[in-house]
């Protein structure tokens, strides 16, 4: 990842075993396969040692495939989709590749975290980089919810916004400790 660039212009790219939505690609071995290397619609692959990871199509909701090492362009491709408690996420990461590679329009992933859900997670990260910096809870309330809403002295002790602020600062330290991890298999 280049640091210089905004995390929301970064493309991540997670490992198989973190990420179900990930389709691992290879070459056919079924002699079935019709579709090859070259003909998906790949944006910002990059390479690695075990194969070449890239997004899907050109939107951001795509997906993410993996392809072998070494695979050629116009070889015939197939998909490893392990049967685990994921596969109703890893096939609906294979419908949203061949609504890319047949020019249909991406769908939303039936699981996509609700709006309310992300806007708690991304204060719960900013509780915890406050806390981190140095930041008090009284600090981090007036920074997310607002100083007029903060009451004066004594009056935060028992106040619900300090109760809120330490279960984001909580929530915040649950995520950086792996729990992000349960995000990608939700």
């Amino acid at each position: 990842m280049d640091p210089r660039r905004a995390a929301e212009e970064t493309e991540v790219y997670w490992l198989a075993n973190y990420d179900p939505r990930l389709i691992q690609l290879v070459a056919d071995t079924t002699g079935l396969g019709d579709v090859t290397a070259g003909q998906l619609p790949l944006r910002h692959d990059i390479a690695s040692d075990d194969g070449a990871y890239a997004k899907i199509g050109a939107s951001t909701a795509s997906g993410t495939a993996k392809l072998a090492p070494g695979l050629p362009l116009d070889a015939p491709l197939m998909a490893i989709v392990p049967l685990d408690a994921n596969i109703p996420t890893r096939i609906e990461a294979m419908a949203r590749l061949w609504r890319a590679l047949t020019g249909q329009q991406s769908l939303l992933y039936a699981r996509e975290i609700p709006a309310s859900r992300r806007e708690r997670l991304a204060m719960s990260l900013r509780a915890v980089d406050a806390r981190h910096a140095g930041a008090t809870r009284r600090d981090i309330a007036e920074t997310i919810f607002g100083p007029e809403q903060v009451p004066e002295g004594v009056a935060f002790d028992d106040h619900h916004l300090r109760s809120r602020t330490a279960r984001l600062i909580r929530d915040g330290l649950a995520l950086i400790a792996g729990g992000y991890r349960k995000l990608l298999k939700s």
